[in-house]
């Protein structure tokens, strides 16, 4: 039994390194898919005020169409109708919180229930489906990350950041603070990262943390820096995002990118990587231009977030196919590291910050200019439509496309 299981999973393996072998370069769909429209429709830019955003980071709709996003530098989170109008804000005190809160991550369970990582209150929030306050997941310490993986310390959370829900209620979070990024030698992890199983009892629902799941740890040492998420639940499979690999991961001498897929119910890898080549288990290539930022899951489609490309990727996740991409970098746009000049103006983080520089003015999302993508989100809407919404991060807006014509077009 166990030799044949053995062979299932050595040819497994190798027709996910045969599939990725094949991928095709320049499948580029940008001029084919046309966003149907942005979030907030007034299109004011990076500020403070009810109808702006300031630095985006997650998105997520809700049952009745309605869009939830993460307010990173307002501390808040927005809710908007499907229409781009503002229907209300969610402040730290809505959550019982007080002082910075910092909403990164979104995502909802199949009762509707919201979920958001609060990366400076170092807890998770658990939101009812009206988005009031139902309860708090985790507790903030103060401990070092040698620390972090004792007994005594298992609900603790630092600065959690990347969280996906499981339809069942079942939390994955993803605690990145800096004391971790060390390397994956011995016990020594990439990364902190909890499950915590929902309990429901006596009619109650509580969370505790999986100990079963963090036997493996698999997923802090195959994985250097992440944050993106997605579960195709029928399927058993967890997906996490590589933002910025090391070398000595899988020889990756060129730092590619990719996708790993991990057994949802254990946290094993399961040696299928999404995005690269593999020849003789070392990495020789791949799609993605630079960090992975947000996944998701519609049937067999993943969909993934390529910040320093300014595009959405798609795969086939059976085949491990390279579908095509939309959306290109946006042209008025500079990264936090560049000090470059575009007819006078400099459009990097800080001048966007400080209101010297307004690129969402200036980069046409009719066209898919995006500049630093970051969140997505998809959904089917109750006429039967689906949309697709991506964070267009510092354009300060979330742009919407018709699922149905992404799917039609990749198809194509």
């Amino acid at each position: 039994m166990k030799k044949t299981f053995l062979f299932v999973r050595i040819i497994f393996i190798c027709l996910g390194v045969l599939a990725l072998s094949n991928y095709p370069k320049h499948n580029d769909f940008t001029n084919k898919i046309e966003p149907v429209g942005i979030v907030p429709d007034s299109q004011n830019g990076y500020g403070s005020q009810p109808d702006q955003l300031a630095q985006p980071d997650d998105v997520e709709f809700l049952k009745d169409g309605s869009i939830l996003v993460s307010d990173v530098n307002n501390n808040r989170l927005q809710l908007y109708s499907e229409n781009g109008k503002l229907l209300r804000s969610i402040i730290a005190a809505d959550l019982n919180l007080q002082g910075e809160i910092t909403p990164t991550g979104i995502s909802k369970d199949s009762e509707q229930f919201v979920y958001v990582s609060l990366e400076a209150a170092g807890v998770i929030v658990r939101l009812k489906p009206d988005l009031t306050f139902d309860q708090l997941i985790g507790e903030h310490c103060d401990i070092k990350d040698t620390e972090y993986y004792c007994p005594s310390n298992e609900n603790c959370l630092i600065t959690p950041q990347g969280l996906i829900v499981s339809p069942n209620g079942d939390v994955f979070i993803i605690d990145m603070d800096d004391s971790f990024r060390r390397g994956a030698d011995g016990n020594i992890r990439n990364f902190g990262f909890r499950k915590f199983k929902k309990i429901f009892k006596n009619g109650k629902t509580t969370y505790q943390f999986d100990k079963k799941f963090a036997a493996t740890q698999e997923i802090t040492k195959v994985m250097r820096k992440s944050e993106g998420m997605a579960i195709d639940f029928a399927k058993g499979l967890l997906f996490v995002a590589e933002e910025k690999p090391l070398k000595d991961q899988f020889n990756n001498l060129d730092k590619k990118r990719y996708i790993a897929a991990f057994d949802l119910k254990t946290g094993k890898f399961l040696n299928k990587l999404y995005g690269v080549i593999l020849k003789k288990e070392s990495i020789v290539d791949g799609v993605f231009d630079d960090s992975i930022e947000g996944l998701c899951i519609f049937e067999n489609y993943l969909f993934a977030v390529d910040e320093k490309g300014g595009c959405v990727r798609a795969f086939n996740i059976d085949t491990g196919d390279y579908l095509g991409f939309w959306g290109h970098r946006a042209y008025y746009y500079c990264d936090d590291h560049s000090d470059c000049e575009i007819e006078g103006v400099n459009y990097n983080e800080q001048t966007i910050i400080a209101g010297k520089a307004i690129p969402h003015l200036k980069n046409n999302w009719k066209k898919n200019e995006l500049a630093s993508p970051d969140g997505i989100s998809v959904t089917v809407l109750k006429d039967g439509s689906k949309r697709l919404a991506v964070v267009d991060q510092w354009n300060s807006r979330i742009v919407i496309y018709d699922l149905d014509q992404i799917i039609q077009t990749l198809g194509n």
